[in-house]
């Protein structure tokens, strides 16, 4: 890792060196950003990798951030206070035949004060384990992804991209633990264009993995507990080394989560308009070998449209993007039996405990000139879960977000001024049965209620979120950028404090 950062450091200065010569007519002269050039392309938010030779500028980005971020109005895994710090190398090169598109990035984050999740993407699986001690966590991210797009024809282009994010926490005070996360993804693709019409198809495939590994230093008079969340904040709360929570386990290392994905897109362009729609099945599993202790299948569906329309030095883009998502958490029913010393495991099927369904739709609407630009989003999200771990009782769930936020930038020579303002809240309903009155059951699903309630809170609360930002440009490409946001939670009943800062301090270059 010492190897890296020493490369991305040399890589700034070469690239300062260059920037320096240039002549002083080029200096504050504007040219679209890295950013910019990404989303004025609009095969670039697809599956297809071959959609980057729709355009033909090239433009690379390396940067440096620092961050810091704190107060109230978070959720029950975020940190009181912490900081990050990270470099970042970005490319999108057009040679005669061929593109290349690739990226690189390392962050450390330190955070304090933090407990709850114990994964480093809390709410990706399907379940999670809580603990409650609040303590420091380092994590460390790095990803790299690179793509290539040839043309093999005419009017014929084949491609792909790879995409890579590992990343590892570590927990600093018991109960310790340490994770480490795994993301990889693959997408050949294939286009056909002519004249003013393209059309392509691409492959998914990908592999996410995390493990959870808990651990005790020393002894201590007190127990320390966890909770395991199989949907709706309805679990398993007990000792952390007790069978219910899978933490500590003969035959099983840690917590492992896996699941792996494979789908396929479909593309076409004719003009300035754009669509896609995408398709993605998921087969995941919780445990190892004989120890699978659920599972949880899943698809989704997203289509993506877009167009955009040029008026002098004017550019208008609209985007909308509708998804769907649905899945299915089964538990294995497992049996233990030791004979003669051998100890075997015997799976008996499985319980459907829980299932998630749930449709989002985000329209974005965009314009960009020399002078200006101005960025208007909106989002609306509806998901209903159901929840049924100890027969015969149902518990579901109904949750409902919307929210909108507005960004303009302004260009003043060597500076660039950003504002940006946004409302959001959601609604929660739930509902609860028992299919069967006459069962006898007398034990009922075990809620962390005070969690649960500090978690529907941060979801729904009504919020006011502001943020501002100053950009100077020494020359060309080279700038240093400044910004700050705020977000105020309005009508807090379980949240400590109703306010969160968030200050960033980046070194970058476009060129």
């Amino acid at each position: 890792m010492n190897k890296v950062r020493h490369i991305l450091i040399l890589c700034l200065f070469v690239t300062g060196l260059a920037a320096s010569a240039q002549t002083a007519a080029e200096r504050w002269s504007r040219v679209k950003t890295y950013e910019q050039v990404l989303r004025d392309n609009l095969w670039n938010g697809s599956l297809n990798i071959n959609g980057v030779r729709q355009d033909t500028v090239s433009r690379s980005y390396a940067g440096f951030t620092g961050e810091y971020e704190g107060g109230g109005m978070r959720d029950t895994w975020q940190a009181e206070r912490g900081w990050s710090a990270g470099a970042a190398t970005a490319s999108v090169q057009h040679l005669e035949r061929m593109s290349l598109k690739g990226s690189f990035s390392f962050t450390q984050t330190e955070g304090y004060g933090m407990c709850g999740s114990m994964f480093i993407k809390p709410e990706f699986y399907p379940v999670d384990v809580l603990e409650f001690t609040p303590g420091r966590k380092t994590l460390q991210t790095y990803s790299f992804d690179g793509g290539i797009s040839y043309d093999i024809a005419p009017s014929w282009r084949i491609g792909a991209v790879m995409e890579f994010e590992s990343a590892n926490i570590a927990k600093r005070k018991d109960l310790r633990h340490s994770n480490w996360r795994l993301d990889l993804k693959v997408a050949p693709g294939i286009m056909y264009h002519s004249d003013d019409f393209a059309a392509g198809a691409a492959l998914l495939l990908r592999k996410t993995s995390e493990t959870v590994e808990a651990t005790q230093v020393g002894t201590s008079e007190s127990s320390y507990y966890a909770f395991l969340d199989k949907g709706q904040m309805y679990g398993v709360y007990s000792i952390w080394t007790g069978n219910g929570v899978h933490l500590e386990e003969a035959g099983v290392n840690g917590f492992p989560v896996r699941d792996f994905s494979y789908g396929a897109a479909l593309q076409a362009q004719y003009k300035n308009f754009f669509a896609e729609t995408e398709y993605i099945r998921t087969s995941g599993s919780i445990g190892e070998k004989e120890y699978i202790w659920f599972r949880f299948p899943a698809d989704s569906f997203k289509t993506r449209l877009a167009y955009r329309h040029t008026c002098g030095k004017a550019t208008h883009y609209a985007r909308l993007v509708f998804g769907w998502n649905g899945r299915r958490l089964d538990e294995s029913i497992l049996e233990k039996v030791t004979a003669n010393g051998v100890s075997t495991v015997t799976n008996h099927g499985s319980n459907r405990i829980a299932t998630e369904r749930g449709i989002s739709l985000d329209p974005e609407y965009e314009y960009i000139n020399s002078r200006i630009e101005v960025l208007a989003k909106a989002h609306i999200g509806i998901d209903k879960d159901m929840a049924s771990q100890i027969y015969p009782y149902i518990h579901t769930q109904s949750l409902a977000t919307f929210g909108a936020d507005a960004r303009v930038k302004i260009f003043a020579g060597p500076w660039t001024f950003t504002a940006e303002a946004g409302y959001c809240k959601g609604r929660v309903s739930e509902d609860s049965w028992m299919t069967d009155q006459q069962t006898g059951v007398q034990t009922e699903p075990f809620r962390l209620q005070d969690w649960y309630e500090r978690q529907m809170e941060f979801r729904t609360a009504p919020r006011l979120l502001a943020g501002a930002s100053a950009r100077y440009t020494f020359t060309r490409g080279i700038y240093t950028e400044l910004s700050g946001d705020w977000i105020h939670g309005f009508n807090l009943k379980h949240l400590t404090g109703a306010d969160r800062f968030c200050t960033t301090l980046t070194i970058g270059y476009d060129f």
